[in-house]
């Protein structure tokens, strides 16, 4: 939208520790930043929504003051690097405002742009449309623009005993959203001028601090998917509310070899047999149906398009490589897998001996609990091919969570 010049750089604010959150689910081991919404943990949300926005400039993530666990630092670390802007971290402070500005001290030193946004990891749905529109409202001239949604309850004002004094006109009142835009040199002015009072002011967003130097804050249509994670029954109302459960059928047939001996992968599992497959891969056929399921679920086509027969590349390949591929695709979207479930047809060899093994093959490769993976094994009563002992064949389902706004982003 917008030249290299022009870009937006972000702050994303993932330095709380959810004490709130924490406290209404006590067997929560992590902040709610770090929790998984739709497979995904719920900053990697955020920030594959900004990235992805076409004037997006640098990134900035701020994380606890105290330690980051190693698994996840590392783990943020490596998806830091798939992010086709820069992305970079600083710690935390020990209040919103601090940490605020060790992010921006940190953007400082990246020859920042001219606008920054700063941004609440624990509102995972950024609309594109928003910051768009926050974009505009200071590229317009104003020293800052939030989202902001009207009050559609009723508002009282009430005393410390809890007694209603009046009711307020709710038609002047907005709730604010992240993130918020600004010029970068005025906030991080004032960042630094209120670190430096003695009883400095509390920040609970950002624009407070513009108000009160008596800068011009505009507000923008803000956005009901930029609802906020306070507690642990919002994380479980989102899930439901954002995510969707997606089922997608796959299917896959080799023919046995009668110059080629056994044996034949079936599930990742060699299962001797008097003949081999004629296959460009392994030829195994549960594992190509398994993926064309995920695949079909997820809208990423099938196995073909992805590993052509044509391409010697794949020439006995291993056919696990190409679930992963697969499962991997659903994880990119933030999704995740609840059910494998896949049927094998043939004569011979017999699965219910290998079932078992099959099973805990499927576990390995997809790193699901066996109660999300199915295997089950039929003949054809000796008709058709499988019936004459030519090939073996099997039907697959899959069953995805993706989030439901999969596929409309940007």
């Amino acid at each position: 939208m917008n030249t290299v010049q022009d870009k937006m750089d972000f702050i994303i604010l993932a330095a709380g520790n959810g004490n709130r959150f924490l406290s209404a689910d006590l067997s929560a081991r992590r902040s709610k930043q770090f929790q998984l919404l739709a497979g995904r943990m719920v900053l990697l949300h955020s920030l594959d929504a900004i990235s992805q926005w076409p004037s997006c400039g640098q990134i900035v993530i701020v994380l606890p003051e105290a330690s980051v666990e190693n698994d996840i630092l590392n783990y943020l670390e490596k998806e830091a690097k798939e992010i086709p802007v820069s992305v970079c971290f600083a710690s935390g402070g020990s209040s919103r405002s601090a940490s605020t500005l060790n992010g921006l001290k940190t953007l400082s030193t990246l020859t920042p742009n001219k606008l920054v946004a700063i941004h609440d990891a624990v509102r995972p749905f950024v609309p594109h449309q928003v910051l768009d529109d926050l974009y505009a409202a200071c590229a317009g001239g104003a020293d800052a623009a939030i989202p902001s949604l009207p009050m559609t309850d009723t508002v009282k004002h009430v005393d410390q005993t809890k007694t209603v004094l009046n009711t307020i006109d709710r038609g002047t009142l907005k709730r604010a959203q992240t993130p918020q835009a600004f010029l970068f040199d005025k906030i991080y002015r004032l960042h630094q001028e209120n670190a430096d009072k003695r009883g400095k002011q509390p920040v609970t967003d950002d624009a407070s601090l513009a108000e009160t130097a008596g800068l011009t804050v505009v507000c923008v249509e803000g956005s009901s998917q930029l609802k906020k994670i306070t507690f642990a029954e919002d994380l479980n109302i989102m899930q439901n509310q954002q995510t969707e459960i997606r089922t997608a059928s796959g299917f896959d047939v080799h023919r046995f070899s009668t110059e080629k001996p056994g044996p034949i992968m079936i599930c990742g599992v060699a299962i001797e047999h008097k003949y081999g497959l004629i296959a460009h891969s392994d030829g195994d056929v549960g594992l190509h149906a398994l993926c064309d399921a995920v695949l079909g679920a997820s809208s990423n086509g099938d196995i073909g398009q992805h590993f052509p027969p044509s391409d010697e590349k794949w020439k006995d390949t291993s056919s696990a490589q190409f679930l992963q591929f697969a499962l991997e695709k659903v994880k990119e979207a933030g999704g995740s897998v609840t059910l494998l479930d896949v049927t094998l047809i043939c004569e011979a060899p017999k699965i219910g001996p290998h079932r078992d093994k099959i099973r805990e093959r499927l576990a390995e490769i997809t790193g699901l609990p066996l109660n999300r993976l199915s295997v089950k094994a039929t003949t054809s009563e000796r008709l058709g091919f499988t019936g004459r002992g030519e090939g073996i064949a099997a039907f697959a389902q899959a069953s995805v969570r993706l989030p439901t706004s999969y596929g409309e982003q940007g």
